[in-house]
């Protein structure tokens, strides 16, 4: 218990800190996992892209708001792991506001016939979904840390 807040104030941090990180492991999990491939068994991959890519935005603008929440309440009871969360909301905004259109702009590229931009395409594809994936892993951590230092 910290001497600083009052303990239902750390406890609502604390439960606010872990509902966030839940809602964006289990949101990352249900696109991984339902939407997308769903989208693209259904529609075929010529229809499913622009779907996907007309959904990419708000998956990372909803993932870095859950995550920045998670964060603000993560600061008042571990200094720590409000900094993770921190870091992990700001690579949401740089994957969706830096990574996403560039992937966007070298797929039209390719589409028009430039093979010049398949390798950075696909380098720039496989690091959004490296660092997707690193994100996972370290909410899910975090998460594992902070229900343990509860108890």
């Amino acid at each position: 218990m910290s001497p600083f807040m009052p303990p239902f104030s750390e406890a609502l941090a604390f439960y606010t800190s872990l509902f966030f990180i839940a809602l964006t492991v289990g949101a990352m999990g249900f696109f991984g996992a339902g939407v997308a491939p769903v989208v693209f068994r259904v529609l075929g991959e010529e229809k499913a892209g622009p779907v996907i890519r007309g959904i990419f935005p708000r998956y990372y603008l909803v993932l870095a708001v859950t995550t920045g929440l998670a964060a603000a309440a993560g600061f008042l009871i571990n200094v720590a792991a409000g900094l993770v969360l921190l870091v992990i909301a700001g690579g949401f905004l740089f994957a969706r506001q830096v990574m996403m259109p560039r992937i966007n702009a070298l797929r039209d590229e390719i589409k028009r016939g430039s093979t010049a931009a398949k390798g950075p395409f696909d380098m720039m594809h496989a690091w959004s979904v490296r660092m997707n994936m690193l994100q996972l892993i370290v909410l899910v951590l975090v998460f594992w840390f902070l229900a343990l230092s509860a108890g």
